[in-house]
């Protein structure tokens, strides 16, 4: 009777065990589409990782990872419902969302919703040393400013643009004043600085990035902190963050460095159901092995960043896993 006993309870223990996965996976869900980026980039296995997280709560695993188009084209591909979840960029992110500027011209696709802020990038800019601090502002006045900007088309580009908006100028004014924009690849640009012949690096990255070192540590130069007004107008006309470089993150910087975050945003629109947005969220948070896995750069990343930086609304779904934690109020 006692072996007895024990064959049943080890059989309960095993039933236990194998109907808890299952438990785990009964839900279905119609399939669902992540666009992501290129094959070869940071954005694909990004999104790969997060699909495969929100599968393991659903049978037949619906969420399916594509190739996307970049940040405007996920946009506005997840705004007008022909992909399902995406990634972007936060200040395009809100130019699809608003509409009628030169990203879209048009009524703004206003079924757009935030579901998590992932890695962000940094906007980072070194000024040689006898640049002054002022480099940005004075060109509305007639300043000379030599500037290596990244490729067109990119986030670097667009984000140095606007600075120079903000502070009453444009590249136009760069020309004129004798001065050049420099575009390209940003090996070239790193090789331009050291070479004297641009004063003004920028790249929009992860902080304590390889050309930043070797910028800071070949020539004498120091990071720019982008003044505080120029902060909230890049937040509030264009979706940038604010963010501080921390004290000691290059050589020789030993103070703290305001700057501008350009949040990296999974995407969906408000037509996807609750149940799976607050599936992602809540799996994405307890799982950042995986997702550093995925891509390095999530190894500065903490969970709670999820719920910042969104230039638009939250999904209800995402929202609701937030408060839950306690992350917004």
């Amino acid at each position: 009777m006692k072996q007895i006993t024990h064959l049943l309870a080890a059989i309960a223990v095993v039933g236990l065990a194998t109907t808890g996965p299952a438990l785990a996976q009964d839900k279905t869900h119609a399939v669902a589409s992540f666009i992501s980026g290129g094959a070869t980039g940071t954005w694909y296995p990004t999104a790969t990782a997060i699909s495969d997280m929100v599968n393991q709560a659903y049978e037949g695993q619906p969420v399916s990872t594509l190739p996307g188009k970049g940040a405007i084209g996920n946009a506005l591909a997840v705004g007008s419902g022909q992909a399902d979840f995406g990634l972007s960029y936060g200040p395009f992110l809100l130019a699809v969302y608003e509409g009628n500027n030169p990203v879209l011209n048009r009524d703004g696709l206003k079924d757009l919703r935030i579901v998590a802020n992932v890695v962000p990038n940094t906007v980072q800019i070194v000024l040689a040393g006898d640049v002054p601090d002022t480099v940005f502002s004075d060109v509305k006045d007639g300043g000379k400013l030599r500037i290596g900007v990244g490729a067109k088309g990119s986030s670097n580009l667009f984000g140095i643009e606007k600075i120079l908006i903000e502070n009453g100028s444009d590249f136009a004014a760069v020309e004129r004043n004798g001065g050049f924009v420099m575009e390209g690849a940003q090996e070239g640009l790193l090789d331009a600085f050291l070479n004297r012949q641009i004063d003004v690096y920028t790249n929009t990255v992860g902080t304590g990035a390889s050309d930043f070192q070797q910028a800071l540590a070949t020539r004498s130069s120091r990071l720019y902190a982008i003044p505080e007004d120029i902060r909230q107008k890049m937040i509030r006309n264009w979706g940038y963050v604010a963010y501080d470089i921390p004290a000691n993150t290059y050589a020789g910087q030993t103070e703290v460095v305001p700057s501008l975050d350009l949040s990296t945003l999974v995407i969906t629109n408000a037509s996807m159901d609750d149940d799976m947005v607050y599936e992602m969220v809540k799996r994405m948070a307890e799982n950042k092995p995986r997702l550093v896995s995925a891509y390095s750069g999530f190894a500065n990343w903490e969970p709670k960043d999820m719920a910042t930086g969104a230039p638009i609304p939250l999904h209800p779904g995402a929202e609701k896993y937030y408060r839950e934690v306690g992350w917004i109020k």
